[in-house]
């Protein structure tokens, strides 16, 4: 049943009960390894934490329960969470540009005036595209880019299928939903982008298929060398021909992924980290939120992975924060990553609750 929207107006409403206990919370934080010198604490408490966005002081949060947070710093080190829109139809993407919120929805995008406290205004909504309104894949991921410019990746509706429309597609417009394009199409599933700072080339996760094998074919990270190039599916996953598509011929010449994931780890959001906490080595590296594998005969991913660039391309891959996967149990599932002011990185958790902040030092 699709929801209808509601907007909280005025005022914040505060959260319920915590979804971890403190117990649970110190459990999984003790269990989290990290290279030396860092560490990782938990920031606030949100519910099926998904998609970050920063606003100014506060870190705007969706949630599978379909609502918005806002995290507000609470003067202590961490942050409180507030909920600032409720019962929307499975929101994900988040970005902020100007004065305004915007938000990927399942069935449309759409943008609401925010505040410098983090609330918006109900009766300021604008619904600047409307979107396939599928459930497979249909939590949507939004950015704003260097253009200026509202970015929005739209999932293909299947495991593997031929896409139709806006399906398995990058599309970019205006931030009042004019001149749309397409940026890049056979794209499976992303839900994670980010520009690399010093050229401004965008990057962008790709789940892989599932019913093919353990180990095939490959989560992706794609460069979008050219606005509208086509990533492969559903003929390719990687390299990899894929099933019902082997022995068709593509519509045109794939662009391959500029580094391969493991297949299944489920990579989703991703950041170019820009800040000076972390050592010099890690600036301009990307830091890719992998969810976890869920039909894998040995459960993969639950991690958080850095991809070390040379010469601004991607040269090396390795676990930056491990620990939320225990044997076949998943303590958390790291959705999304984005930076602080001060260097640090936030990570959203959807099966904990919990966004992390990790630093460095100190």
């Amino acid at each position: 049943m699709k929801l209808m929207p509601h907007l909280l107006a005025g005022a914040f409403v505060l959260l319920g009960a915590s979804l971890a206990s403190a117990a649970d919370t110190q459990s999984i934080l003790s269990r989290i390894k990290l290279p030396q010198g860092f560490r990782i604490a938990v920031y606030a408490e949100v519910p099926e934490a998904r998609s970050i966005a920063n606003c100014g002081d506060n870190l705007i949060v969706s949630s599978r329960d379909g609502s918005i947070y806002a995290v507000r710093p609470d003067g202590s080190g961490g942050g409180k969470a507030t909920r600032i829109a409720s019962d929307l139809h499975s929101p994900n993407g988040v970005a902020c540009h100007g004065d305004r919120l915007y938000v990927g929805l399942q069935d449309k995008v759409s943008s609401w005036p925010i505040a410098a406290d983090g609330s918006i205004q109900r009766n300021g909504r604008k619904d600047l595209l409307d979107l396939p309104d599928k459930a497979h894949h249909g939590w949507r991921y939004t950015g704003i880019g260097p253009d200026g410019k509202l970015y929005v990746a739209i999932g293909s509706p299947c495991n593997i299928c031929q896409p139709e429309g806006l399906e398995g597609s990058i599309i970019r417009m205006n931030t009042d939903g004019s001149d749309k394009e397409t940026v890049a199409s056979g794209v499976r599933n992303s839900v994670g982008f980010d520009w690399q700072p010093s050229t401004g080339t965008m990057f962008f996760t790709d789940n892989g298929a599932d019913t093919m094998g353990d180990d095939t074919p490959p989560d992706e990270l794609n460069e979008v060398r050219k606005v509208g190039d086509f990533y492969g599916f559903p003929y390719f996953g990687g390299t990899v021909r894929l099933k019902g598509y082997a022995d068709k011929k593509p519509p045109r010449e794939q662009t391959p992924p500029a580094h391969a994931f493991k297949a299944h780890v489920a990579a989703l959001g991703m950041h170019f980290y820009r800040g000076a906490m972390f050592p010099a080595a890690f600036r301009g590296d990307v830091f890719v939120a992998q969810h976890g594998s869920w039909n894998r005969t040995e459960p993969d991913g639950a991690n958080v992975v850095r991809v070390h660039f040379e010469n601004g391309q991607p040269k090396s891959e390795e676990i930056f924060a491990q620990g939320w996967l225990q044997g076949s149990r998943k303590l958390g599932r790291p959705v999304d990553v984005k930076e602080f002011r001060d260097g640090s990185l936030a990570v959203s958790d959807d099966e904990a609750g919990l966004i992390y902040r990790i630093s460095y030092g100190g």
